[in-house]
């Protein structure tokens, strides 16, 4: 196990034989901080899919959101009604994506933070809608008064 501080949120990161296999959101780091993993996550959340390892370890159905959740451009946000209906065609599955974000065991690698609400409320986040907004206006996303314009909204 790891701590990492990214964008100024502390993470516990679990690693086995240089692998990432899931990634907490903490509150402190009570131990010294990899710099290095730090340096490879930031590179891997702007777009280099080559910085880290990671294992996705879930079933198929949450595998096929996640990597429609991993489409989303850095600055850019989507909802869970626009994956739903890229993936079952509809929205009527809106709520299982919200629920697949909630349950992500790789924020960051997984960008859960850049789903929100179709009316561009923040919605919901693990470990609160702060740490959201952080990332969110980290990634140069504006958050006004709990939501995000649809400037910022791309198409999956």
């Amino acid at each position: 196990m790891e701590c990492v501080i990214f964008q100024g949120i502390p993470l516990k990161v679990y690693k086995n034989g240089g692998v990432i296999s899931k990634i907490e959101i903490i509150k402190k780091c009570f131990k010294e901080k990899d710099r290095e993993l730090q340096k490879k996550l930031t590179s891997f959340w702007r777009g280099d899919n080559n910085s880290i390892k990671y294992l996705l370890d879930v079933g198929e159905e949450l595998k096929i959101i996640y990597r429609k959740a991993q489409e989303i451009p850095f600055g850019k946000v989507s909802s869970y009604g626009a994956i739903s209906r890229a993936i079952f065609g509809d929205t009527r599955h809106s709520r299982f994506v919200g629920y697949a974000m909630h349950i992500n065991p790789l924020p960051i690698i997984v960008p859960c933070h850049r789903v929100i609400k179709t009316n561009g409320e923040i919605g919901g986040f693990g470990s609160g809608v702060q740490n959201k907004i952080k990332l969110l206006k980290a990634e140069g996303v504006k958050v006004n008064n709990g939501r995000v314009t649809s400037i910022y909204f791309t198409d999956l």
